[in-house]
């Protein structure tokens, strides 16, 4: 679904050049689950941004059924990252005016690719499945960090993507609440198959996935 091949990224400083990915081969089946560990300042979250089109590697290809997206123009390379991709990150990221059904609802209103009704009726659905529906009228800072982040992976579903990019989702969570979310991602790579790729320090959580992978200095281990 997903091929990698000789990725790098640097950034330049007033300082020089400053290499954080070195070379990276990577591919990503579909309906697969994935962890990426490794300790910080490695480039995980740089790796993953670059995977989910939010920034361009400074040389390699990153494909999508072999199709390599960077040669896309920003327009195109947008449409494809509403309508493909889904992000949940560690901080929810939620917009605090509005309501949990309409965070959840607003990427589906952005694409215009689907019927209005269709869109409003999925945002319920999802926010039903996250435990949510009584929820859905609230904003988010009249819900638990749990709740939010339940109201984020609905929102990074909301337009059916093939792959959800998550950086450390349970992070900024305790453990029990962590171990919730993670389980609701596990159920929907189980039966959903969706594809996820998952960056985290938890190493206990990490082996629950298909695959766990290692960063040490800007490649795999």
């Amino acid at each position: 679904m997903i091929e990698v091949k000789g990725l790098k990224k640097s950034f330049f400083l007033p300082a020089g050049e400053v290499q954080v990915l070195h070379g990276i081969d990577l591919c990503i089946s579909a309906g697969e689950m994935a962890a990426i560990i490794g300790a910080s300042g490695v480039g995980k979250s740089t790796l993953l941004h670059i995977l989910g089109t939010l920034d361009k590697p400074t040389s390699g290809n990153v494909l999508y059924e072999n199709r390599d997206v960077f040669s896309l123009d920003d327009y195109s390379l947008a449409a494809f990252r509403n309508k493909a991709i889904g992000f949940v990150f560690q901080f929810h990221h939620l917009l605090p005016e509005f309501t949990a059904y309409e965070n959840v609802l607003m990427p589906g209103l952005i694409s215009m690719g689907a019927d209005c009704k269709e869109i409003k009726e999925r945002a319920e659905m999802l926010l039903d499945e996250m435990g949510l529906y009584e929820r859905k009228n609230h904003r988010p800072g009249e819900l638990s960090g749990g709740e939010q982040q339940r109201v984020a992976v609905a929102r990074a579903l909301i337009n059916e993507p093939k792959v959800v990019f998550a950086d450390e989702p349970t992070g900024n969570l305790d453990a029990r609440t962590g171990e919730e979310l993670f389980r609701i991602l596990l159920q929907l790579n189980e039966k959903k198959g969706i594809t996820f790729v998952i960056v985290t320090h938890n190493e206990s959580l990490s082996r629950q996935c298909h695959r766990v992978l290692e960063m040490v200095d800007g490649k795999f281990r």
